[in-house]
């Protein structure tokens, strides 16, 4: 009978504290969402790990201001391609996104795996004469200024592909991969950028910068920024954000309900000894 009654107190003082625990451990998202968007800057600097972070961006622009919506996937876990704890969470702002930095000084221990990416989209709906946001007539190809002193041991167009190359332009709308990838021993360093920018609503990219220098580390980010007009109807504004579970959690209710159910049947159990012995 003791034995019974210890063993109950027990299974309901671990469902207590089970909850705990999984609160601990979850993993939160780093990456934030706003005019300024940023995901997992100066993180995970020990060696063997690896980081995910994946941004896009629909910034609309109308003769009345302009809103965002924000999508950011991010994961961490070990090198190769972590998914011990990814998020996805998506929000929408009530003004455009200008900035996005994510990935920068991070990953700089050895054997260290970084896959970053932006794609940030401009639609501009029919900004009329009042407003200091014009549809964009003066669309240019996009700046890049990316793989500068990066990549030490390696060798362009083997381990070593970044497009453009070289590209150093100073205050750059896409500003990546810089001082990266010198840790020797390189797996590969690979970093794209493409699309087009506009000087109606500026935006820039920062990212994968004084990151992975440690060695035997892969470096592959990618950034696209891509302005046009749209005739159609903007689409509704709004502030809700809303977030995925990640994709290690452990769901709590059918945790919760066997171990309730355990120990009810070891009262069950218990109360008819007692009822037998009485």
């Amino acid at each position: 009978m003791g034995r019974f009654r210890f063993l109950f107190r027990g299974l309901i003082a671990f469902a207590l504290l089970v909850p705990v625990s999984m609160i601990v451990t979850a993993p939160v998202s780093a990456g934030t969402a706003a005019a300024t968007t940023t995901c997992s800057n100066g993180v995970a600097n020990t060696g063997g790990l690896g980081l995910i972070c994946q941004i896009t961006v629909v910034n609309t622009i109308t003769a009345s201001g302009g809103s965002a919506t924000v999508t950011i996937h991010e994961c961490h876990g070990a090198a190769g391609a972590p998914t011990a704890a990814c998020s996805t969470k998506t929000t929408s702002l009530s003004k455009p996104v200008t900035a996005v930095t994510q990935c920068n000084a991070s990953i700089n221990g050895g054997g260290g795996t970084l896959r970053c990416s932006v794609v940030v989209t401009n639609n501009f709906y029919g900004a009329g004469a009042s407003s200091s946001l014009t549809v964009p007539a003066a669309t240019t190809a996009v700046t890049v200024n990316q793989c500068v002193g990066s990549g030490a041991g390696g060798v362009i167009g083997q381990n070593i592909n970044c497009d453009p190359y070289p590209a150093s332009t100073t205050g750059a709308a896409i500003t990546q991969c810089n001082g990266s990838g010198n840790g020797l021993t390189l797996v590969h360093l690979n970093c794209t950028a493409t699309g087009t920018m506009d000087s109606a609503l500026v935006v820039t990219i920062n990212q994968c910068n004084q990151s992975a220098n440690g060695g035997g580390a892969l470096v592959e980010c990618s950034a696209s920024l891509v302005n046009k007009a749209v005739t159609s109807t903007p689409p509704p504004t709004g502030t809700v954000s809303q977030s995925s579970p990640s994709n290690n959690s452990t769901p709590l209710l059918p945790l919760l309900v066997l171990l309730a159910s355990c120990g009810f049947g070891l009262a069950v159990v218990a109360a008819r000894r007692r009822s037998i012995f009485s």
